[in-house]
This record gives structure tokens, C-alpha cells and sequence, in this order.
């Protein structure tokens, strides 16, 4: 009966899901390379691709400012038109410590944690400016983390 059993559980082993750390480390991995490309590239088509179909996006001070990942490529493009226009540069933090990660059924994972913005104008000096919580479930396909819904609240400015 042993010799039975054996080969169910070592299937079962390796079909088992990613470690909590891994998971942690894939999702802020996703987590920094999408903002990176939004803020600091202001790549709005990279921004998208990093995100499903049908991403949805929630601001406490916009509302529902995507439905859809053209959505969301838009409001990149316009983001990063506006910052070119004013002659300044975006970055968003990670707060690292904030961060939280839990799976969540059906190859999805869900994201809390808070982050800080920085603006870079002219002059090249970097500045803290504010910062907010947020909630993001990413939804893994072909491999791949990609934003499947985010909230972003509690915008306030920069406290030291």
C-alpha cells in the first residue's frame, strides 16, 4: 500500500503551488517593472502589455479612470504628455516593508501595500511629493504577472 501512495504524493509535491516568498518576490518583481515602465520610461504600449484586457483602475481622486487596458494605455500616454509638458519627470516607491501578498485562487495574486511619488523637475532635483495605498490583483497568463485590477487610495502629500 506504501508503494502506492508514494508516487500520488511526490505527484502531488511538485504540483504544489509557489512558496509565499516566491510569490512575494514575483509579484513585486511585476509590481516595480510596471511602474517603472509607466513612471520612469512613460512607455504607455509596455505600461499595457503589462496589464489584462479587461485591467480595471481606480483612483480616490480620478474615480475609475480605465475600464480596459487601452484604457489604461491612454491614461498613461496622457500622464507622461502632461509631465513633458510641464517639464518634470515621475517616479513611484515601492514602500517596501508595507508590502503584502497573498495568493488567491485560479492564478491570481493580490498586492497591498503603500507607495510614494517623486517628481524631478527642471532645476534636476528629485522630490518627494505624496503618497497613497494601494490594492492590485494580478492574474497570471502564459506565465506572466499582469495587473488585473487596481486601486490606488488615501492620496496625501509627502509627511516627512
Amino acid at each position: 500500500m506504501l508503494l502506492l501512495t508514494l508516487p500520488l504524493l511526490a505527484a502531488g509535491l511538485a504540483a504544489a503551488p509557489a512558496s509565499s516568498d516566491d510569490l512575494r518576490e514575483q509579484i513585486r518583481q511585476a509590481d516595480t517593472q510596471l511602474f517603472a515602465v509607466a513612471f520612469e520610461a512613460c512607455d504607455a504600449d509596455k505600461a499595457a502589455a503589462m496589464t489584462t484586457e479587461d485591467m480595471e483602475f481606480f483612483h480616490d481622486k480620478d474615480g475609475k479612470s480605465a475600464s480596459n487596458r487601452e484604457d489604461f494605455r491612454r491614461s498613461v500616454a496622457n500622464m507622461c504628455g502632461n509631465a513633458r509638458k510641464g517639464g518634470w519627470h515621475l517616479r513611484r516607491e515601492l514602500v517596501e516593508p508595507s508590502l503584502q501578498v497573498f495568493p488567491l485562487h485560479d492564478e491570481r495574486a493580490l498586492e497591498i501595500g503603500d507607495h510614494r511619488f517623486h517628481e524631478r523637475g527642471k532645476d534636476g532635483v528629485e522630490r518627494w511629493v505624496g503618497q497613497a495605498r494601494f490594492i492590485q490583483v494580478w492574474r497570471r497568463v502564459d506565465g506572466r504577472w499582469l495587473a488585473e485590477r487596481v486601486i490606488s487610495y488615501d492620496h496625501r502629500p509627502a509627511t516627512p
